[in-house]
């Protein structure tokens, strides 16, 4: 008796710690510098154009997620496209934080092919010039023409911009690729699914965005990581 009284008190332990970490339905939560954080309310907006905007609060934080259409696929922040992108909010006791995916200089986190060149050869850690940083250098995978097909960061560098045009050095020095975004401001939203029948949207997301309001309370860099919103009713644009 006193056996299956013990498996019946592990059972009833195993499964409140099984509600306590169950996603919510809606849900939005993730981990915040490494901390886990859970909105008390979240709400999507789709506007006329399509563009979908994710508003997630608690009782003094707001995360604002934003992407240039609510149809499933991945959307890249801190690039140039600012119709995809992140930002974060709080005042508590008067002290104001903002954070966003905008354009400020930084380690390149990760670039574009823009024109494979002529000439080249596949080789690792090939130096760059141009764009508004340095000490760029990148991985090249080339192919038997000698037209570079793929490009992969081998040195960050520091103080590029998103957009910047970079020229790969070797080849024909014809070569060119565009910073995409940078360390300090970046991530991506996934959408998994948009119901249009119970007008709900799901998906994941992770970002690093910029202190925007220079607030000496806040560090330069705000992390989301293991992002996830689930199922969260989509309203009318306002």
């Amino acid at each position: 008796m006193k056996r299956f009284l013990f498996l019946f008190i592990i059972a009833v332990a195993f499964s409140s710690c099984q509600d306590d970490v169950k996603f919510n339905n809606p849900g939005f939560q993730g981990l915040k510098d490494d901390v886990f954080w859970r909105a008390n309310d979240a709400r999507a907006y789709v506007d006329v154009t399509g563009k979908l905007r994710i508003e997630a609060l608690t009782a003094y934080e707001i995360i604002t997620l934003n992407t240039s259409s609510a149809n499933v696929g991945t959307y890249v922040l801190g690039t140039t496209n600012i119709n995809n992108s992140a930002t974060y909010s709080s005042n508590f006791q008067d002290i104001l934080l903002e954070y966003a995916t905008i354009a400020v200089p930084g380690p390149t986190a990760s670039v574009t092919l823009v024109d494979g060149g002529t000439g080249y050869s596949s080789g690792t850690s090939i130096a760059t010039t141009g764009g508004t940083g340095s000490g760029l250098t990148v991985n090249v995978v080339a192919n038997t023409s000698g037209v570079v097909i793929s490009v992969t960061v081998s040195s960050r560098g520091s103080g590029y911009l998103a957009g910047d045009l970079i020229t790969v050095a070797g080849g024909n020095v014809n070569c060119k690729i565009r910073i995409s975004n940078v360390q300090n401001s970046n991530g991506e939203i996934k959408i998994t699914e948009y119901d249009n029948v119970n007008f709900t949207i799901s998906g994941k997301f992770k970002f690093n965005a910029a202190n925007s309001n220079g607030s000496p309370f806040g560090g330069p860099i705000l992390n989301f990581q293991y992002g996830e919103f689930y199922k969260i009713p989509i309203y009318p644009s306002i």
